[in-house]
């Protein structure tokens, strides 16, 4: 008669039943991580393309790690009995880590083409360290608001240094002057002050306004010019977002005499040169793009008034690509390939207009870059930001 099964005999069923039962999240988080994989490959598939770039374009080498975990997993699943959740799993994990070796890849390839730094902190992606203003000043009051304006000074004093004046972004509706602050840091332990400043947003309707602001910015700079260890002279102004796009827009104003001060006064020198990440110089282009599900339009409208066949001399006077002529300062554009805001062929079209009027220009796609790709001081795109950025200061604002 044979013997009846005991629970010792009933333990590898038990531990195969274990397995599987665990390994069915496991599957679930590797097709996670193999779908934003895909959207970062290929950028144009809905939704999961906005959030594959903007998350495997930004921690690629956390989703390497990731999809290594789970071929690992895989293995271990197999070995336990979970055949079918070992390939599924197996395959997702094989997917996500193949992918993002790509993306990987190529982001290294080119920072290493640009001569960006790269330590373990950019690899990883540690975020922004804290790096407070030397101190604040209102620069103007408008209409009631105060606009302020943060200082990041050299750790050495010094006169007569090239300055930058940078303006943040924020869809002109938002944002804070002190967005990039471990950026403004590391300019001024270069020896570049950074003067970072407020100025007004929409709703209300700011198209004149904003520019206006930061024209009013560069006249504070040059009668504090002194204090601030500047020379008036070489002042860079620079941005990223609506700030790209505002920095360029005043500087190209102020070379064509058609820019207003907001506090009054006659308007200052244009500035040495201009700098823009990921800006938006073609308002109307971004309107009719209409990205990250109609965020781009609901941007124009506050800022704008209204669509670009209603009110096509305010969108004319808000875009640089409608002031490219010849004889304007240098400009650095600065862009990632999968923007799904401002689509990087804006910024590379802005970039062939300068070039055929035969003004400077350097332009720079980072790969698989997502809008605000250096959002984060420390990460690869960070790295590659500041050093174009650098260079581009060396090159056209030398520190002497």
């Amino acid at each position: 008669m044979p013997a009846e099964p005991g629970p010792l005999s009933a333990r590898p069923d038990s531990a195969a039943q274990l397995a599987k039962a665990a390994v069915l999240p496991l599957i679930a988080c590797a097709l996670v991580l193999a779908l934003l994989v895909l959207g970062a490959l290929v950028p144009a598939v809905p939704v999961v393309g906005a959030l594959g770039s903007r998350y495997v374009g930004q921690w690629a080498l956390r989703f390497v790690l990731l999809g290594l975990l789970c071929c690992l997993l895989a293995v271990l699943a197999r070995r336990c009995g979970s055949r079918r959740g070992a390939t599924a799993l197996g395959g997702g994990g094989a997917f996500a880590l193949l992918g993002s070796l790509v993306v990987l890849g190529a982001q290294l390839s080119f920072a290493h083409d640009r001569g960006a730094d790269l330590g373990p902190a950019e690899l990883i992606g540690t975020g922004t360290p804290a790096a407070p203003p030397d101190r604040t000043e209102v620069y103007a009051e408008v209409g009631g608001t105060p606009l302020r304006a943060s200082i990041w000074s050299p750790p050495t004093p010094g006169a007569d240094r090239p300055a930058v004046l940078w303006v943040h972004g924020g869809g002109f509706i938002t944002g804070s002057r002190y967005e990039q602050r471990a950026l403004y840091r590391n300019l001024a332990d270069h020896g570049y002050p950074v003067i970072s400043i407020d100025y007004r947003l929409a709703p209300p309707v700011r198209w004149r306004d904003a520019t206006s602001d930061v024209v009013c910015a560069l006249n504070w700079v040059t009668g504090h010019a002194g204090e601030l260890g500047v020379d008036p002279s070489r002042v860079v102004l620079a941005g990223g977002s609506a700030g790209g796009s505002l920095s360029i827009n005043a500087g190209y104003a102020l070379a064509d005499h058609d820019a207003v001060s907001s506090c009054g006064g006659a308007p200052p020198a244009p500035p040495i040169a201009v700098a823009g990440f990921y800006p938006a110089v073609d308002l109307a282009g971004a309107y009719d793009d209409n990205g990250v599900a109609g965020y781009a339009r609901r941007v124009a409208i506050s800022y704008l008034g209204g669509s670009p066949e209603r009110y096509p001399q305010r969108y004319e006077y808000a875009s640089a690509l409608d002031r490219v002529r010849p004889g304007l300062m240098p400009t650095l554009l600065v862009t990632g390939t999968s923007d799904h805001l401002i689509f990087e062929d804006r910024v590379h079209g802005f970039a062939e207009r300068l070039r055929a009027a035969g003004d400077q220009v350097v332009y720079a796609a980072f790969p698989f870059g997502e809008h605000a790709f250096d959002a984060d001081f420390h990460s690869i795109g960070g790295a590659v930001s500041r050093a174009e950025l650098l260079r581009f200061l060396d090159e056209h604002a030398p520190l002497r």
